[in-house]
């Protein structure tokens, strides 16, 4: 079982979206399940992902915030979407719109979730090139202030907060509340990936895994389409990973925080 919990859909040039040429390479790559994520910063509306996830087994959604219009009837659909089954999930997108991570406005929507249980996913770490947001915002310290506020919600650091590895193993590592992801690691659209840059990854996670104790809290992710499934999937599976660990990794993790069980 393989479960890539960081994927995103996206238009061809024609205009068409691309979920079957997802599916394909989750077939190629050995991949059972992707956990497609919504992000109106890149033209990925959630109106339009609730549509193309329908009726996909093999596809599950997770919505976001649109913080620069968030009002309370934002947070009532996406209340309404979590407990109807919808979505397993919401992603907060720091840097990308100006709003730190533990921003009061946010306080309602996180309360309810911290309630019931469901996952909250953060941007951290690098942005795309020459996007004009704060990298501050994107830091794993700021993932830290949120998860003192609020304990008891599930939280996933997306991308494992690179550049800011160690400092996102520190948060991992103080928060039992917090999880990561190894997603969008790598040189975008670059194929096959190097292997030097596999290189820097295992011994970046070589060091994040002696910090934390291991792999526990961490999950497999890619951030598809900017890379090629089977390839990421062969990089991750070159970590030191005990079988353990590799269980976790792959699928049992997100099966936990994504209440896919």
């Amino acid at each position: 079982m393989v479960i890539d919990a960081h994927t995103h859909i996206h238009k061809n040039d024609q205009g068409q979206w691309e979920t079957q040429r997802l599916l394909n390479d989750m077939d190629q790559a050995g991949i059972d399940m992707a956990l497609v994520i919504s992000n109106h910063v890149t033209d990925a509306p959630l109106d339009e992902m609730l549509k193309l996830v329908e009726n996909q087994p093999h596809l599950k959604l997770i919505g976001n915030v649109e913080f620069a219009t968030f009002d309370q009837q934002q947070i009532d659909k996406l209340k309404n979407l979590l407990q109807e089954k919808k979505i397993l999930g919401v992603k907060l997108y720091p840097g990308y719109e100006d709003f730190y991570p533990y921003d009061e406005k946010l306080h309602p929507l996180l309360e309810f979730m911290q309630e019931n249980g469901y996952p909250l996913v953060i941007h951290t770490g690098i942005m795309l090139a020459g996007y004009p947001g704060y990298m501050e915002q994107t830091h794993p310290l700021a993932v830290d202030k949120l998860a003192t506020k609020f304990p008891k919600l599930k939280i996933v650091m997306a991308h494992v907060g690179n550049p800011w590895i160690m400092d996102a193993a520190a948060v991992v590592s103080k928060n039992p509340n917090i999880y990561t992801d190894f997603s969008g690691f790598f040189t975008e659209h670059l194929s096959p990936i190097p292997q030097e840059e596999i290189e820097v990854f295992v011994r970046f996670l070589k060091d994040f895994k002696v910090f934390t104790s291991g792999f526990k809290k961490c999950m497999f992710g890619t951030d598809w389409p900017h890379y090629n499934l089977k390839e990421y999937l062969a990089a991750v599976m070159q970590l030191p990973m005990t079988d353990e660990e590799k269980d976790l990794v792959l699928y049992k993790t997100a099966q936990n925080v994504y209440n896919l069980n």
